[in-house]
């Protein structure tokens, strides 16, 4: 019989450690908007070498995570109403695709287990738990994914999301309430198989959201005003 000891354990790479490690610090607003990357200081805390955070940093340069200045230091990037805007815009249109393929691929047991996650949310919407009631309406729409089995369409919403979990942890905007009746009725939707209105639904889901999304940042910018002055 083998113990754990015997389990080989698996490696990660240097530049995959320091890609995780950076991304989870800047999407959970550990790394601020705007503020500075110093590759110098960054490669001791993470003790790697340079090569490897190198590597990272240009990988989150390309999700747009962390931006290149004209002097050619890297900072985080930073947020915008704009780009509030346009991530919540093209997520809704992609989130309508998903629910209307998910209700072809749905099962009576996938519809269980939707309704226990509708029903949590609603319980810890209940408590106040925002916390909660955020990991569970994520779980919800990460279910839908996988039901849609649109491969294309789940890559770009999980780049979309990454960005968008970054502007939740920056402002902490979830009207737990509203998200939780709006779940309850994307479901019914679901349930009845009604595409049309469970795409609508959906949409209008994302656009709420979008909606205090924008006012959370306005007041983080106006924050940031107050701050500097």
């Amino acid at each position: 019989m083998r113990t754990q000891r015997d389990i080989p354990l698996m490696r990660v790479s240097a530049k995959d450690f320091a890609y995780t490690e950076v991304k989870q610090r800047i999407i959970n607003c550990k790394f601020k908007p705007g503020q500075q990357i110093v590759e110098e200081e960054l490669s001791n805390e993470l003790e790697i070498s340079r090569t490897p955070l190198r590597e990272a940093l240009q990988r989150l340069e390309l999700e747009e995570l962390v931006v290149r200045q004209p002097n050619g230091r890297l900072k985080v990037a930073p947020v915008s109403v704009k780009e509030v805007k346009e991530l919540f815009l093209v997520r809704s249109m992609l989130e309508g695709i998903v629910v209307s393929e998910a209700i072809d691929n749905i099962s009576d047991q996938d519809i269980k287990n939707l309704s226990y996650l509708v029903r949590m949310v609603k319980e810890t919407s209940g408590e106040g738990n925002h916390e909660d009631v955020s990991n569970f309406g994520t779980q919800f729409h990460t279910y839908l994914y996988n039901l849609s089995q649109n491969k294309t369409v789940v890559k770009i919403l999980f780049q979309l999301n990454d960005h968008i979990t970054r502007y939740r942890r920056l402002a902490h905007f979830i009207d737990t309430k509203k998200t939780s009746d709006e779940h309850e009725v994307i479901l019914d939707f679901i349930v009845k198989k009604d595409k049309k209105n469970a795409e609508t639904t959906m949409k209008n889901h994302v656009l709420d959201s979008m909606n205090q999304a924008v006012l959370a940042v306005m007041q983080y910018e106006e924050a940031l005003q107050i701050e500097s002055n």
